[in-house]
């Protein structure tokens, strides 16, 4: 079974399926009630923009948005992790980016977006946990790994987080990024 954005798929085979197991399937998802809420952690990640890159020039040409207005309406927001996965697994998809900084998806994908790239596509927000193609826009990078499998949760943020961003320098950003190992994951929580 696997849980999707708003769906469930079951898999099974075909010959071990009877009219039974369909009907019990079906009354076991109509008795499905959401999960109690957990208790949320709020997370307050550093960003390096980056002014300079084709994608966040695209974002501002397609809102008609400066590049420094992007950045601070990108920092306003306060999002929710809404979904884990998808394409990729551990990739936060974050509700409640500003609808002034909605764009849609790329056209043409870029094939090789870094670890940590913090983008912005269909009027949500979301940090790509390890390298791969991908067809969002990029804003900048987070320095904070999002995976980690030497941590007892490998990964760092879960379904109701809550999730606000702030800029850091390039200095900054490549300090963090060169001592991820020994980073204490806990001062970017609770923001």
């Amino acid at each position: 079974m696997n849980q999707g954005f708003n769906s469930v798929l079951i898999l099974w085979r075909e010959e071990s399926v009877t009219r039974t197991l369909i009907d019990e399937v079906k009354l076991l998802l109509k008795g499905i009630t959401p999960s109690p809420v957990r208790v949320i952690n709020k997370w307050k990640l550093p960003v390096y923009y980056d002014c300079l890159s084709a994608d966040i020039r695209a974002v501002s040409k397609y809102t008609d948005l400066k590049v420094d207005e992007i950045i601070s309406l990108h920092q306003q927001a306060v999002y929710t992790v809404s979904f884990m996965g998808g394409f990729l697994p551990g990739f936060p998809y974050l509700n409640g980016l500003p609808e002034s900084l909605s764009i849609p998806r790329k056209v043409t994908p870029s094939l090789q977006v870094k670890t940590g790239s913090v983008a912005i596509a269909a009027g949500i927000c979301g940090i790509y946990p390890q390298s791969s193609p991908g067809g969002w826009y990029i804003l900048g990078n987070c320095p904070v790994p999002l995976f980690n499998r030497e941590r007892e949760q490998a990964f760092l943020l879960s379904i109701n987080d809550q999730v606000e961003f702030y800029e850091v320098d390039k200095l900054t950003f490549k300090d963090l990024k060169q001592n991820t190992s020994h980073l204490d994951i806990n001062q970017f929580k609770n923001g």
